[in-house]
C-alpha cells in the first residue's frame, strides 16, 4: 500500500491544544519504544520543548490526522540565517507504516521550508556501527526514497554508559592540575561564568572568529537556560578555573529531564586550545560525574554524542566506559527539487 489516506489533515501543533497534544505525546510513546535506543520520552519535556525553542531557532510543528485521530508528527527546525531547514522530527504511527503517512509528512516539510525561504531540507538518520546493534534500515531507504543524499558532514556516533556495568569513578576522581581549580554550579551559570561559557560553547575552545558577534556569544547561555528551565530540565556543570588570569579554561555539562530518573545526557565537554594537555577533559568529566550521582543517585544510563571525527573525546569516552550504540548520519536534498 503505497497511497496515503485521503482525509490526511495537517494542524499545527500548539501547547494549549490539549487534545491534540494529548494524542500527540501517545504517539510519541509508541514510536519510541518502537524505535532505536532512546530515554523514553518525558511528557513535561515534550510541552515545554513546543513553548521553548533551542537558542536563535524557530520550531514550527505539526501532527497528521487521519480520521480526527493523530497519525503523524513533524517538527522543523530553522537555525536563524541558515539556508536549509532541519527535520527534528518525522514520525509515523509504527502500525500504520508503508501507507503513504510519510512521504506525505515529508512533503509537507518541503513545503514549508519552502515557505520559511530554505533552499535545503536536512535529517538526521540513525544508522548501524560497525561494533554495534544493527540498526533499522527503513529510516535511510525511505530518506533516499524521498530524493535525499548523504551529506558530507561527519556522522554522529552515539555511545552510552550503563553505571550498573561500569564505574569510571572506581578509581576516584583525577587531582586538579597544579595552577588550576575546579568550580561548580546547577542548571543557571553564575554571572561570572555566562560569557565565557558562551565563548567556549560556540568557538569549541577557540577564540571568537568574529568580535561584532560578541553580544550574540554573551547571550547564548542564558537563551539555551530558558529553553532548558522552560522544559523541566536540570543541569549540572563543572568548570575548571585558569587561576592566574581568573580564566575559565572548560567546562562539561551533563542534564536530564524532570521524568526519567535514570537517564542522563552527557553533554558539551570543552577545554580551551590554550590550557589543553593537562587532561583537563577527563577531570572535568569525572568530577562532574560525581557530583550528578551525589545530587541525582537514581541516574544508572547516561548518553552522548559526539562528531566521529572527534577521536580524542570519544576514546576519552570510551576509557569511562561509554559503549558505541549507532552512527547519526547527516541527509540532506534540494527544497527546489520536490516533485
Amino acid at each position: 500500500m503505497n497511497d496515503a489516506p485521503r482525509d490526511l489533515e495537517f494542524v499545527p501543533l500548539e501547547a494549549d491544544d490539549d487534545e491534540t497534544v494529548g494524542q500527540w505525546l501517545d504517539l510519541m510513546a509508541v514510536a519510541t519504544a518502537a524505535g532505536p535506543r532512546s530515554a523514553p520520552p518525558c511528557n513535561v519535556d515534550l510541552v515545554g520543548s513546543l513553548r521553548f525553542a533551542p537558542p536563535a531557532t524557530v520550531l514550527d510543528d505539526w501532527v497528521v490526522r487521519d480520521a480526527g485521530r493523530v497519525v503523524g508528527s513533524l517538527r522543523l527546525a530553522l537555525p536563524d540565517g541558515a539556508a536549509s531547514a532541519r527535520v527534528d522530527q518525522l514520525l509515523v504511527h509504527p502500525g500504520l507504516r508503508r501507507g503513504g503517512i510519510g512521504r506525505a509528512l515529508h512533503d509537507h516539510a518541503l513545503s514549508l521550508a519552502h515557505k520559511h525561504g530554505r533552499s535545503s531540507l536536512t535529517a538526521t538518520v540513525v544508522e548501524s556501527l560497525p561494533a554495534g546493534p544493527p540498526q533499522d534500515p527503513a529510516p535511510a531507504a525511505f530518506a533516499a526514497a524521498m530524493g535525499a543524499r548523504r551529506a558530507g558532514t561527519p556522522a554522529g556516533v552515539h555511545q552510552w554508559l550503563d553505571l550498573d556495568r561500569h564505574d569510571p569513578l572506581a578509581g576516584g576522581v583525577p587531582a586538579t592540575p597544579a595552577g588550576y581549580s575546579l568550580v561548580t554550579w546547577g542548571t543557571v551559570t553564575p554571572d561570572e561564568y555566562a560569557v565565557p561559557v558562551s565563548r567556549l560553547e560556540l568557538s569549541l575552545g577557540d577564540a571568537p572568529a568574529d568580535p561584532a558577534q560578541e553580544d550574540v556569544r554573551a547571550s547564548y547561555a542564558r537563551q539555551f537556560e530558558t529553553m532548558r528551565v522552560g522544559r523541566g530540565r536540570r543541569a549540572h556543570h563543572t568548570g575548571v578555573v585558569h587561576r592566574a588570569t581568573g580564566t575559565l579554561a572548560g567546562y562539561t555539562s551533563v542534564s536530564k529531564t524532570t521524568g526519567n530518573p535514570s537517564y542522563a545526557l552527557q553533554g558539551m565537554t570543552v577545554v580551551h586550545r590554550d590550557h589543553r594537555g593537562h587532561r583537563l577533559g577527563l577531570l572535568l568529566k569525572l568530577a562532574n560525574l560525581a557530583s550528578v550521582l551525589r545530587n541525582e543517585p537514581g541516574v544508572r544510563l547516561i548518553e552522548t554524542a559526539n562528531a566521529e571525527d572527534n577521536h580524542p573525546v570519544i576514546a576519552l569516552n570510551e576509557a569511562m566506559g561509554f559503549e558505541p550504540y549507532d552512527r547519526w548520519v547527516f541527509w540532506t536534498r534540494d527544497v527546489g527539487s520536490s516533485d
